[in-house]
This record gives structure tokens, sequence and C-alpha cells, in this order.
């Protein structure tokens, strides 16, 4: 008699374990679509390194300028490049960090 109206413990919280869900569905998304473009992703960062230290005309690699290049070369592909690229550079994935310019360039 005291808990009329409490279906559930959970009461409620419908809505919270949906947009978990949803949070979860997108993340082992984007895992998996950076997972199928590794090679691509890879191929890209080199060439955009060749280009990047030929417009940095000697000057210091800044990593926001070094993502933007990596970013603006997977959009050109397709949007799910870009988007693998974008998750890459998000997990700081070695060949998306500034440091690794030269031997990208070189490899």
């Amino acid at each position: 008699m005291g808990i009329i109206g409490y279906s559930s413990p959970d009461w409620g919280m419908e809505r919270y374990y949906a947009q978990e869900n949803m949070k979860q569905l997108l993340d082992d998304w984007k895992e998996e679509n950076r997972s199928l473009h590794e090679s691509e992703l890879l191929e890209i960062a080199k060439k955009s390194a060749r280009e990047f230290i030929r417009d940095a005309d000697g000057e210091s690699y800044a990593q926001e300028d070094w993502e933007t290049y990596l970013s603006e070369d997977a959009r050109s592909v397709d949007k799910d490049t870009e988007e693998a690229m974008n998750y890459a550079i998000d997990e700081r994935e070695w060949f998306t960090l500034a440091e690794y310019i030269d031997s990208l360039a070189n490899a």
C-alpha cells in the first residue's frame, strides 16, 4: 500500500538509459569507422605531411594547423573518412601529432 505509483526502481530513467545507449552506439560506430579507414588515414597523413612541410616554409609546426590539414584532406575523400580522421585526432593517434610530421613525410 505504501508504494502505489512506483512500478519499478528505475521509474523515470527510461529517457536517460535511451540517451546513454545512443551515445554508446555512436562511440562504437566511430571506433569501427576509424578501424575501417585505418590504412587510408595513414596515407592521407603522409600526403598531408609533405604538403604541410612545403607550406610551413621553415616555421615550426603547430598542432592545430596539422589537425586542420588532416581533417580537410580527409574531407576531400568523403564524409566517413573525415569522421574517421576526426576520431583519430580526438583519440590522439600517433599520426595526428605534429611531432611525427617529418617521419610521415619521409615514409
